[in-house]
């Protein structure tokens, strides 16, 4: 759903809002939005009456982005995100609304001071994690997305994670943090205790909850936020209460998000809307409200009681957002009450195994992997091939069925691998998103038999926390595609050799990384939804050794296809470092920020040469003391 489309929504779902903002253009009254960035009610005019006044194509950037105002005013007129300063909401500019909440805030008001901010220390990217609340006495409740930030499963145990070389981390939740004009702030921390309850996200029927324990002695805490069996109809008046963060991977344009929220994030807001949707059989329920990221783990709340009726989970400011019904946080409460609270850290077991044995296939069948083709991407383009390797005596070669390999193939991708490290040097896939077949199950970890077990990276290096998991360089789903189902889970299995495995920190392969080919595929030729990626790790002489294992701390990624506006190639090259989870490391990239760079850096700090795709770099020209942090899929450079 777009912005656009969100904005039509809302004034299907809420005809009042839509008869108001018609109403003010008749008097020629601008809400605030729209004078604060300059948008006439003329046009807002428009677009509440529709088409064909406001036709669906934009005819230039310039139109488009005029477009984007208003309706980036019609969401924050009709959904706005208000401010709360000393337990009070600041009621918003529309009459509608606040006779609406008028009407009933001495019921929800009570319950603000129960809200508050998940704040972290020792976590190497995030200060604040999303929003908790009281829900019963000395017990708070988010989502599970938001605990693992901070916690992870030992075995039977719950425990807070350590970065690798640094302390525990911790976990406060500060009830008191509001919007001050003046810049001062008051504090009201209570220590998260214990973690007692935390979904396994692995399961697609488990709600997204977690309940933390707080410290006693933290003095008179405010009440528990009670919760309201009310029918969650479709149209019914609710408010999210949290902490809306500056969200720049959560949607597609953080400028929207700047217009919305004034630029003002990480502070207690009350944001108004109204239920969309819910099956009867689900755990979940769709809302309106205007939401972000730091807005996990808020609570629902219903405007005609002032009681909890669910706990935000997910959502985009441009999208439809989701909620947990209160009943299943009840049935979380009473399944943890039984439970013996466990320690933040279990005692240390050295006897425990710490990595999971892999799968040693038979050698037969590995004849029929295709690899990765330099000419994927058509016959009347230039070649993408693999690169070469500056230290081509490191390579390993590998004899097989009278051939010696320098790239060993498998479905739809090929891995160089170093012989020193025991870790690729790329590994190099096509993507043809018009075949691919999604949600295959995740495969067990397996030795490739045409190499030697001695040069496939495995042992302890790789375990629970804090020792690395194995991440995956050619991503699980980029070769899971075919003609047949059969060739997309033999992708989908092939990505799961160790050859294209290099250990990094759980949250290191997420965020924007995460999502570069998805971002690449819609920018593709429409017609033939192709692409190629190259993706290894940054091995440097230097790289801090765990374990007797020197663990790369950066990684790279180049990505080339046809652009679909300009039809040429379209080769760019980004950066990502885990350095905030190794210790006595400086890098020139940040912990988990994906930068995008000049193929010339990638090819200096790895030690490879792209041929002629270098000149084709999107992002040549742009010195490296200027690269910044993707921020945003916007920040992306495609042409």
């Amino acid at each position: 759903m777009s912005l656009r489309e969100r904005a039509r929504a809302l004034l299907l779902a809420d005809p009042s809002i839509a008869h108001e903002l018609l109403a003010m253009a008749d008097r020629r009254v601008r809400p605030a939005p729209a004078a604060r960035i300059g948008v006439s009610m003329a046009s807002v005019r428009t677009f509440v009456e529709g088409e064909p006044g406001w036709p669906v194509q934009a005819r230039s950037a310039e139109e488009l982005d005029g477009r984007i105002q208003v309706e980036a005013v019609v969401v924050a007129h009709g959904r706005p995100a208000m401010l709360v300063q000393r337990n009070r909401i600041q009621l918003p500019e529309s009459a509608e609304l606040r006779r609406r909440l008028e009407a009933t805030r001495v019921r929800y008001e009570s319950h603000l001071a129960s809200v508050g901010r998940i704040e972290l220390t020792g976590h190497p990217r995030l200060h604040q994690a999303g929003t908790a609340w009281i829900v019963a006495d000395r017990l708070v409740v988010t989502n599970a997305h938001v605990a693992e930030e901070f916690v992870a499963r030992d075995r039977t145990h719950l425990v807070f994670r350590r970065a690798f070389g640094q302390d525990t981390m911790a976990a406060r939740v500060d009830l008191r943090e509001e919007y001050a004009a003046d810049g001062t702030t008051e504090e009201f921390e209570v220590g998260v205790d214990r973690v007692l309850y935390l979904a396994d996200l692995t399961d697609a029927q488990a709600p997204d909850l977690a309940l933390l324990a707080l410290s006693p002695g933290s003095g008179g805490l405010p009440p528990p936020i009670p919760f309201v069996d009310v029918p969650l109809d479709w149209g019914r008046d609710v408010a999210v209460v949290g902490y809306p963060a500056e969200d720049p991977l959560g949607t597609p344009s953080a400028d929207v998000a700047r217009r919305l929220f004034g630029g003002i994030y990480g502070v207690k807001r009350f944001s108004p809307g109204r239920i969309s949707a819910m099956q009867t059989d689900a755990w979940a329920f769709s809302h309106d409200a205007t939401t972000l990221g730091g807005s996990s783990g808020s609570v629902v709340i219903d405007l005609e009681t002032g009681g909890a009726v669910g706990v935000h989970f997910s959502g985009t400011l441009e999208r439809a957002n989701y909620a947990v019904r209160g009943s299943y946080v009840l049935d979380a409460l009473t399944a943890i009450r039984p439970m013996v609270p466990v320690p933040a850290l279990p005692p240390a077991s050295p006897e425990v195994p710490v990595d999971v044995p892999v799968i040693r296939p038979l050698a037969a069948g590995y004849e029929t992997r295709d690899g990765y083709r330099d000419d994927f991407l058509g016959d009347t383009l230039p070649p993408a091939p693999l690169p070469s390797v500056v230290r081509c005596d490191d390579v390993l070669e590998v004899d097989w069925q009278g051939q010696r390999l320098r790239a060993l193939p498998y479905r739809h991708f090929s891995v160089v691998m170093s012989r020193a490290r025991r870790l690729c040097y790329v590994s190099a896939v096509n993507i043809d998103g018009g075949r691919s077949v999604p949600h295959l199950r995740r495969r067990d970890w397996r030795l490739d038999p045409r190499i030697p077990e001695g040069r496939q990276l495995s042992g302890p290096v790789y375990g629970n926390a804090p020792r690395f998991s194995r991440g995956h360089m050619t991503r699980r789903e980029d070769p899971a595609w075919g003609d047949t189902r059969a060739d997309a889970e033999e992708g989908n299995t092939d990505s799961m050799h160790l050859a294209n495995a290099v250990p990094q920190m759980q949250p290191f392969n997420a965020g924007i990384w995460l999502r570069l080919e998805d971002y690449a595929l819609q920018n593709a030729r429409e017609d033939d939804q192709k692409i190629s990626v190259f993706t290894g790790p940054v091995l440097r002489d230097d790289d801090p050794v765990f374990e007797g294992v020197a663990v790369p701390v950066e990684c790279w990624k180049v990505i080339v296809f046809v652009h679909d506006e300009t039809g040429a190639l379209s080769v760019s090259g980004y950066l990502l470092s885990q350095r905030g989870f190794l210790p006595h490391r400086e890098a020139v990239f940040g912990a988990y920020e994906t930068f995008q760079v000049p193929m010339t850096t990638i090819e200096q700090r790895a030690g490879l040469r792209f041929g002629a795709l270098t000149p084709l770099d999107v992002y040549a020209q742009a010195p490296e003391a200027t690269v910044r942090p993707l921020l945003s899929p916007d920040d992306i450079r495609w042409r």
